[in-house]
């Protein structure tokens, strides 16, 4: 029978504390060993709270849940949370009702530039370690009502924070990304990786990195850690 040792040498070193599935594969293209395990926490609307301390109230709340839910005394495993909203006047879009609110989100952010805000929160057992927010600005272009019609028909909208993702169909609204863009995707990759390492938590380095995050997200390789990125050429 193997030791509490081998067990804990063999198994994860990250749990994913999500089910969002382009988070999933962000940890699979940067090669980390881990188990995804949901939290099962019903996400609130944002009620008066600075989008900053929301975001980052969830990100602590299902990793917290994560922890209790498989009683872990202490890392390895360590445990990853993380959560996005979109944020324009101070509005906070998560992911969109139905369609009608994902009109109504795609209309408040065409035309104009947006906060993309995610936060990450790790722990080692019931500790918090590392907890960050990572802010990427995101301008789209005009839209016109047909196109944003057939968008909206096309599904694409489904399961995101503020209604679109970058790297699918919506990619083609977008004008200029300042910051991180993969923090748009889902997941602020560089941030994790330098945050992660700080604490002591063992990660790849950015060269190790480089060609699952291609193979993802096919990306000129040189802007893969770009701050600045300018479009049209997201789809």
């Amino acid at each position: 029978m193997a030791s509490g040792k081998a067990r804990a040498e063999s198994g994860p070193k990250l749990i994913l504390a999500s089910g969002s599935a382009r988070r999933r594969m962000i940890f699979q293209a940067l090669g980390l060993r881990f188990a995804a395990v949901t939290s099962g926490l019903e996400e609130p609307a944002c009620a008066g709270q600075e989008p900053e301390a929301f975001v980052r109230s969830l990100a602590g709340a299902k990793a917290r849940a994560v922890v209790e839910q498989m009683k872990l005394r202490t890392a390895p495993p360590w445990v990853v949370a993380a959560d996005t909203v979109v944020v324009v006047d101070r509005a906070v879009f998560g992911q969109p009702a139905d369609v009608h609110d994902a009109r109504r989100m795609m209309r408040a952010l065409a035309g104009r530039g947006h906060e993309v805000l995610t936060a990450v929160s790790i722990w080692s057992g019931p500790i918090e370690v590392v907890g960050f927010v990572e802010t990427t600005v995101v301008r789209f272009r005009a839209l016109e009502a047909t196109e944003l019609e057939r968008y909206l028909l096309d599904g694409d909208w489904r399961g995101k924070a503020g209604a679109y993702a970058i790297q699918g169909a919506a990619g083609a609204f977008v004008l200029a990304v300042e910051g991180d863009a993969w923090n748009v995707v889902g997941f602020p990759v560089r941030s994790f990786l330098d945050r992660a390492r700080a604490a002591g938590i063992p990660m790849p380095q950015e060269r190790a990195v480089r060609p699952g995050l291609a193979r993802l997200w096919p990306v000129a390789d040189d802007e893969l850690f770009a701050d600045r990125r300018w479009g049209p050429r997201w789809g």
